[in-house]
């Protein structure tokens, strides 16, 4: 089924005199109400897209904001767009030109984080988006998003929730690279590659912890006596010599974009591993964590 399919031209607002996204939400959740009075109350939808609204993550960089909830006693999959006749401001965030808005079943599973998924892509594709807010009408809108072709398919993938802005490290760089690398972009995890951009390892924040930890200590019995010197001094002296490959672990295994959402859900909990790298034709593509499965699948 195609994305495009489920939009409704009586569900797309175009240049909506809305300035916030609570605002958009609420001229959305009026629409699906006055159109689906059978099966969407009002009050209730509002309610449930606020509490998720609430719990954050519902607006991306590329400009757009997903409110969206799952209701009891819903057996529907429907999907608003609102866009403002201005972007909407949002701190820490680039304003949003475009909002989406799904309501869909308590029960509901692939179908709607597929939706969410194919709503997240289109948002990143430049061109459609720049052509998505230059619509001057909401039948012109879909046969955009309709050109565009996503599909929602049944079943849930890895590559409908893995980070694809994988920030990797070289294995010839210096720990005090990978240190800051870590510490500016607030990383516990990063993969390892070499000169021909291969995948050769992966690294956490323990790891380069680790290397900080003498090789005594681990003999000893007693770590008092060790209040007297600094801590990781001898990492913070050497690291600028000392490299990635050096401390960096070999990728236990690598994940393929179309394994299904719940073997690797079951690969984290049986080997304890919170991050797996995700390849196709040898080239690393994106990284799912732990994170991922909660915040876009859980939480979604």
């Amino acid at each position: 089924m195609k994305l495009a399919h489920l939009l409704d031209p009586k569900l797309v607002l175009l240049d909506a005199a809305v300035s916030t996204i609570d605002e958009a939400i609420v001229a959305a959740v009026d629409e699906f109400a006055d159109h689906h009075a059978r099966s969407v109350n009002r009050e209730v939808a509002l309610a449930r897209v606020r509490e998720r609204q609430a719990l954050g993550g519902t607006v991306f960089p590329t400009g757009i904001a997903i409110p969206h909830a799952r209701l009891a006693d819903f057996d529907d999959l429907l999907v608003a767009a609102v866009k403002p006749v201005s972007p909407i401001a949002v701190e820490g965030q680039p304003p949003v030109r475009l909002v989406w808005i799904v309501l869909t079943s308590q029960s509901e599973s692939s179908s709607y984080l597929k939706v969410l998924a194919g709503l997240a892509e289109l948002s990143m594709n430049g061109p459609a988006m720049a052509r998505l807010l230059a619509a001057d009408s909401a039948s012109r809108f879909i046969d955009i998003v309709e050109e565009v072709g996503y599909e929602v398919e049944k079943g849930l993938h890895v590559s409908d929730i893995m980070t694809r802005e994988v920030v990797s490290v070289r294995d010839d760089a210096s720990l005090h690279e990978l240190t800051d690398l870590m510490f500016a972009r607030k990383l516990r995890y990063v993969p390892v590659l070499d000169a021909k951009g291969e995948l050769v390892g992966e690294v956490g924040v323990l790891d380069l912890i680790a290397a900080g930890i003498p090789d005594y200590v681990y003999r000893v019995g007693s770590l008092k006596f060790l209040d007297e010197f600094e801590p990781m001094e001898e990492l913070l002296k050497n690291e600028d010599k000392i490299l990635v490959r050096s401390i960096m672990k070999p990728p236990v295994r690598s994940i393929a974009p179309d394994s299904s959402v719940l073997a690797v859900a079951f690969e984290m909990t049986r080997s304890r591993k919170r991050h797996f790298p995700v390849v196709e034709n040898g080239r690393i593509v994106g990284v799912v964590s732990s994170m991922d499965i909660l915040s876009k699948v859980l939480r979604a």
